[in-house]
């Protein structure tokens, strides 16, 4: 038990006390001159004992105050050197700062609060505000301080004060300080110079206005997300501000410009200003618009400002004609005009896939190129458009120039006002011929174990039953969804970043995330993604892994588990005064701690012995009975025997040192009941036996003295 110093003054104050009686009583009773001459003796040799216990006493009590004397001194040091800190990081942070009394005078205030009103610490200690401010302005200081004493808790205040370079405005963040005892002493603060963002303030409200008429687009941005927009740019793409600032603007772009548009925001981080870059963005409706921008950076912030106009409808007047002829000429379907019995105009995926060109429909009726079959329904097909049918599809068979047939899928219209008809076809005879590897292709895609998807443009635009078991979706009801809504919102953004990565160099890719199912719990899914990059279509495998996952978040957690059970055990075990050693079925030691290290005089937990025996002579307390080792608690234990505090001397031949030791065994039992390793603990108690024969020898000695003085008192 700790003894106070208080208490240890105390208590060798009425020792001495007691001495200084005692040797008065034995002065006192030698002035008796019937005194017994047996007696004189052993009253000089007691009062010669009580004197020198009292010169001893008055040592100890001695030493004890310079001890703490010393303590006192170095915890004040330390104080001092902790204020000297606190005063250093007070004096150089940029805020000023002070502390005031409850009735308002200062006991402390840091440079920069000197600086701001022109006085210094030492001139302002014991000083009020009405003291060194006018009285107004010390009203409004005072009325505050009142407030954060009245509501106990911080308060942020603006306040503005007059300086050479005119009024600033600062944020004061006034809190209460609190004694020992729980209660308030003083009132300390903390201001912040905030004029520069007012004035930003006031000039940003006019700039505002401008912002937010403007008919072209303006944006604010940084790095790759927008920070501000001005209404024109909602209006112009349909998202709200909420929905534009909260992704990436990537996210909005047309994937065809993503990489250029990349690469002008690049320019942008280096201070390259951007004039009349034009680009695609995705409208909420997914409708496309093109926009037209120019922008400047700002390097000191980060941000780029830009101004876009859109250029939409102006870009398709311009580009329709060019489109149109462009289109014409090299789509790899076939384009046809026609007028009376002939082909006027054939664009030259006709002359690919047929073998004839513009010369040779010159001379020939198109319903020459029919298959015998097909050409009554094509004249009636004519007929139809002449009659003011709007488009006819059908499918017929066309001869090519070197006599072969092929499959066209035909779809026509027909303009009455020029007579003109206009037709487009597309050659789908491999398509037939492969209809019944289609089949045998569908069969596997619907008896596969594993989701198959096929997506184009966030749309799963087939799945297969395995789908629909996995996750409960129909092909109906997945029509109506996105495959992102599916995801979970965890997983979204990194799945996201994940397909984006898909190139014509980096086709496929694997991931595992999370899909929401029919019945609103969610799916842990391992997808395997190919993405077809002609046709924009992914291809997709994937495998529920929900089980797979659950089981390796379980594993984890146990690991977690037994990890902290570990070091718990450890700090245990090392706190504790007594020395322990665990050993395993092959008497290896597997963890021993500091105090079995010291006991043994070892530092390696590997060399000390199971076997005590190895490393030590034992004894019974006798000192002269050898204890057998095969009766110790580490044998017994591993026996599946458990001992309690065996009495054992340990005699180290080597140090010559000697413990009298109580051991104590316990044998580590597995779920199989089975004995898998030992505990022992090992208390050293000598220093206890020696303190208990000691104190036995003193109270022998005070007994015999009690005696005599009983013996003296029934004679006289």
């Amino acid at each position: 038990m700790k003894v106070s110093f208080e208490k240890k003054i105390f208590l060798g104050f009425i020792v001495n006390l007691l001495v200084v009686i005692a040797s008065g009583l034995i002065f006192i009773s030698r002035l008796n001159k019937q005194t017994n001459q047996y007696m004189d003796p052993l009253l000089n040799w007691v009062e010669l004992s009580l004197f020198l216990l009292s010169i001893i006493l008055l040592i100890i009590v001695y030493f004890i105050i310079r001890s703490q004397l010393r303590a006192k001194k170095i915890s004040g040091d330390l104080l001092y050197e902790n204020r000297q800190l606190l005063r250093s990081i007070i004096d150089n942070t940029t805020n000023p700062i002070f502390i005031k009394k409850l009735n308002g005078e200062y006991l402390l205030v840091n440079k920069q609060f000197g600086a701001l009103f022109k006085i210094s610490n030492d001139e302002i200690l014991g000083k009020t505000d009405y003291d060194f401010l006018p009285k107004s302005t010390a009203d409004r200081y005072r009325n505050s301080d009142l407030e954060v004493v009245k509501v106990l808790r911080e308060l942020k205040i603006e306040e503005i004060i007059e300086q050479e370079n005119g009024p600033h405005t600062y944020i004061a963040v006034k809190f209460p300080l609190y004694d020992a005892a729980g209660r308030i002493y003083a009132i300390g603060g903390i201001s912040t110079d905030i004029s520069d963002r007012k004035k930003l303030e006031e000039s940003n409200k006019i700039t505002n206005k401008f912002f937010n008429m403007s008919l072209d687009i303006m944006v604010i941005a940084s790095k790759d997300m927008f920070i501000r927009i001005n209404p024109s740019f909602s209006k112009t793409l349909g998202y709200t501000e909420e929905e534009l600032l909260s992704h990436p603007l990537l996210t909005y772009i047309h994937p065809e410009d993503k990489t250029a548009t990349q690469k002008e925001i690049d320019k942008l981080k280096t201070g390259v200003s951007i004039i009349q870059f034009e680009n695609r963005w995705i409208c909420k409706d997914k409708s496309i618009k093109r926009l037209l921008w120019s922008a400047s950076p700002d390097v000191s912030t980060g941000l780029f400002y830009a101004v876009g106009h859109d250029i939409t409808a102006q870009k398709e007047i311009e580009n329709s004609l060019i489109i149109a002829d462009t289109f014409f000429n090299i789509s790899y379907d076939i384009f046809v005009v026609a007028k009376d019995d002939y082909f006027i105009k054939i664009n030259p995926a006709f002359t690919r896939t047929l073998g004839y060109d513009q010369e040779d429909m010159n001379n020939m009726p198109f319903l020459s190129f029919t298959h015998p079959e097909e050409q009554r329904a094509s004249l009636n097909s004519m007929k139809n458009l002449q009659k003011g049918s709007t488009v006819f599809n059908h499918r017929a068979r066309t001869l090519c120039k070197d006599g072969t047939y092929k499959w066209l899928d035909w779809t026509s219209t027909f303009d009455v006002r020029t007579g003109l008809m206009y037709a487009a076809a597309r050659d789908i005879t491999k398509l037939i011929e492969n209809e019944e590897s289609l089949k045998m292709s569908n069969q596997f895609f619907n008896m596969a174990f594993d989701i198959l998807t096929v997506t184009k443009e966030n749309k799963l635009v087939k799945i297969n039953p395995a789908f629909t078991k996995t996750l409960g979706y129909n092909q109906k009801e997945i029509n109506k969804l996105k495959f992102t809504e599916l995801i979970h919102p965890d997983n979204k953004k990194t799945v996201e970043e994940i397909l984006a990565k898909l190139s014509k160099e980096n086709p496929s890719v694997n991931f595992k995330d999370r899909i929401l199912c029919k019945d609103g719990t969610y799916k842990w899914l391992d997808w395997n993604v190919n993405i077809d990059t002609k046709k924009n279509i992914l291809y997709s495998v994937a495998r529920d892994i929900t089980e797979k996952v659950r089981l390796e978040e379980e594993e984890k957690k146990i690991i977690n588990e037994l990890y902290e059970n570990e070091e718990k055990l450890q700090l245990i075990i090392e706190n504790i005064n007594e020395a322990v050693i665990v050993a395993n079925l092959d008497k290896e030691i597997i963890m021993a701690n500091y105090m079995a290290n010291e006991i043994f005089g070892v530092e390696n937990d590997a060399k000390i012995p199971a076997n005590l025996s190895e490393h030590f002579e034992l004894y019974f307390p006798d000192e002269q009975t050898v204890f057998p080792s095969q009766n110790l608690p580490m044998e017994r234990a591993l026996n599946g025997e458990e001992t309690n505090d065996v009495d054992v001397i340990l005699w180290n031949p080597t140090t010559h040192i000697k413990r009298r030791v109580l051991i104590s065994g316990k044998p580590l039992i597995d779920q199989d009941k089975n004995v898998v390793a030992a505990v022992v603990t090992i208390k050293d108690i000598s220093n206890y036996k020696k303190m208990e024969e000691e104190l036995k020898e003193t109270e022998s000695k005070y007994r015999q003295l009690i005696g005599f003085r009983k013996e003296d008192k029934k004679e006289s």
